[in-house]
């Protein structure tokens, strides 16, 4: 969950920092970088000088680290940086990568975590050790270990760790050469005239040719040069790897926050979703009739939003009478499983490098079930780990907090449902109704006018200790992700229940004090989710209503009247009031909504 940035060339230093700014979003407990220089500068709190190595590092955001590497004249043509999202020890910066050996002489920046890292710190020296990081071991074993060759040094090390990795190391044995390895993190690399450069995220690369590194792989990287091995350190023919193809960057224009613009492009964003499968035959050309047409089971995996969006999507296939059940990726891994024949698993991360996603994923190819990943992001890791994928087209999402990311992967499963539905009963007219649906649906989430009630609501919760979100159905789908919509940016503690659950419990914490957003859309069962609201009522408990539907109990604290349209859209449209009250709560409270603290937004840690 930290992002990573080497580069080998001229202003390398300026590069680099412009490099993990982009990453920022990965990480921002803290950041650093190492520049190999022979003019080492004086040491305080935030430098430290090694062996033709100097480390320049600040916590918090990259704009501390940014103020003091700015201020120094440096000239190197060899840097990598950091952006840390804390995993071992304290965000603080000691804890900051890069890590130098205790010679000096070694320094490395690591995405993912060493999960033996307590065993092999016991083989070394504690007086070696300045942080309490993990990644710092692998600094003092490089030094410990090393035989003379850079290279194989690395690949022996690499060989005595458990877990998961993504290197960038430099050394004064061997200089201007940047070193990669990876193993179950991402890394990709990419070089052009007189340039190399490493880089954790595809899409943040600079690069006139980029290859991803895959797992059990070592890169060097040199001026203008790029040189591959495999794991027995026999040098690959780079022109075998392919080349990667990475989407354009987003940038802030007139907006305040990403979080902002993402909320305003998500009408777009479905539409270009939508676009993308409008035709049966191209999602037939994805998902071939024969391959498909006997699936009788469906499991959808995932983390965080993109569980959620897992959750809507199994009401929408078993509203096809097809059996699906969803499940948490990080539990699901752990728990006896015995596969269904004839099942599909579908694997929805936004980022394409969810690592519990991922080895869901693995383990479900081990069982021998057919694998599709939905995912935003083209050659993430995902992509190629699973048999099939189907991309959400939302564009870059910037923002931690996902918001078109998981209305475009909701499209995506309104869609699925309506093509196996179509590979099942023939009824190609239901799929295409479903386009036309997704479509007006778009539309009136783009002239739907709720930003001042949004705005309003959030004035009025803002300065709530908890709050509760409670539905039935679909509905509880919903409060769901708004719940963890409202916590993850406002730091506001928020629960969603099962409207008919709040009885079993959680109403003796109910009182004058408690706001309690109910949604109530689906006809069949709105009587019951009302009278759940007349309880949290009667017990002076401030009812946020969100319904298309006449309410009787005049006591509610709020009334959203929402526009009426078929009830199985609702989880699509509504979360959108919600996306908003989410922003302009963390506004009100001083948060910054694009990078709420603890969080990052692609998981690559387990």
């Amino acid at each position: 969950m930290c992002g990573i940035y080497g580069y080998i060339g001229e202003k390398s230093v300026c590069e680099v920092m412009k490099g993990i700014k982009r990453l920022e979003y990965r990480g921002y407990d803290s950041a650093g970088i190492a520049i190999q220089t022979d003019l080492p500068f004086a040491e305080d709190g935030n430098t430290r000088n090694g062996d033709g190595i100097t480390t320049i590092k600040n916590k918090g955001e990259i704009s501390n680290l940014e103020k003091i590497v700015l201020n120094r004249v440096v000239k190197s043509n060899v840097a990598i940086g950091h952006t840390r999202w804390a995993t071992h020890g304290q965000p603080n910066i000691k804890n900051s990568h890069p890590h130098l050996s205790h010679d000096g002489k070694w320094a490395i920046v690591h995405n993912g975590i060493i999960e033996n890292y307590l065993e092999l710190k016991e083989q070394l020296s504690s007086d070696f050790f300045v942080s309490e990081t993990d990644t710092e071991v692998v600094a003092q074993m490089l030094e410990k270990y090393y035989n003379g060759d850079v290279l194989s040094t690395i690949k022996m090390v690499c060989e005595k760790l458990k877990g998961s990795y993504a290197f960038a190391i430099i050394t004064s044995h061997c200089k201007n050469k940047i070193f990669v390895a990876r193993q179950n993190s991402p890394v990709v690399v990419g070089y052009g005239k007189n340039y190399s450069v490493v880089c954790s995220d595809i899409n943040s690369i600079k690069g006139d040719r980029i290859l991803m590194i895959e797992n059990g792989q070592f890169a060097v990287l040199e001026k203008g040069k790029l040189s591959v091995y495999d794991n027995c350190l026999k040098e690959i023919d780079i022109n075998e790897l392919g080349e990667i193809e990475k989407a354009g960057g987003e940038k802030l224009g007139d907006y305040s926050h990403y979080m902002q613009k993402e909320i305003e492009e998500i009408p777009i964003a479905i539409k270009r979703t939508v676009k993308a499968y409008a035709n049966v035959e191209t999602l037939e050309k994805i998902l071939p009739k024969k391959r498909f047409e006997k699936i009788k089971n469906i499991l959808i995996i995932g983390c965080g939003t993109a569980y959620h969006a897992g959750l809507v999507g199994q009401r929408l296939f078993e509203e096809e009478g097809i059996f699906c059940e969803s499940a948490i990726a990080s539990e699901f891994r752990y728990k006896p499983f015995t596969e269904r024949k004839n099942t599909l698993a579908i694997f929805v991360s936004q980022s394409g490098e969810t690592a519990d996603t991922i080895g869901a994923l693995k383990l479900c190819k081990q069982k021998g079930l057919k694998t599709l990943a939905i995912t935003n992001v083209k050659n993430s890791s995902i992509t190629f780990a699973a048999d099939y994928c189907i991309y959400t087209n939302a564009g870059s999402e910037i923002g931690v907090a996902s918001t078109k990311a998981y209305n475009c992967q909701l499209a995506v499963f309104y869609i699925l449902s309506k093509y196996f539905n179509y590979l099942k009963h023939g009824d190609l007219k239901a799929y295409d109704e479903e386009i036309k649906n997704l479509r007006r649906i778009a539309k009136l989430i783009k002239y739907n006018d709720n930003k001042h009630i949004c705005s309003k609501l959030a004035q009025k919760i803002h300065k709530a200790r908890s709050i509760y979100m409670i539905g039935r159905g679909l509905d509880y789908n919903i409060a769901q992700e708004a719940s963890l919509k409202l916590k993850e940016i406002s730091y506001i503690h928020c629960e969603a229940y099962p409207a008919g659950e709040l009885k079993h419990g959680t109403i003796s914490l109910i009182d004058k004090n408690t706001f309690v957003f109910a949604f109530v859309t689906q006809e069949k069962i709105k009587d019951k989710t009302f009278g759940n609201i007349n309880e949290v009522v009667a017990r002076e408990g401030k009812i946020i209503l969100f319904s298309p539907f006449d309410n009787a109990n005049k006591k509610v604290c709020e009334e959203v009247k929402v526009p009426k349209i078929k009830e199985r859209y609702y989880p699509l449209f509504i979360i959108n009031y919600l996306q908003l009250i989410s922003y302009y709560t963390a506004l009100l409270l001083g948060n910054n909504p694009d990078k709420p603290r603890s969080l990052a937004k692609s998981v690559t840690v387990e």
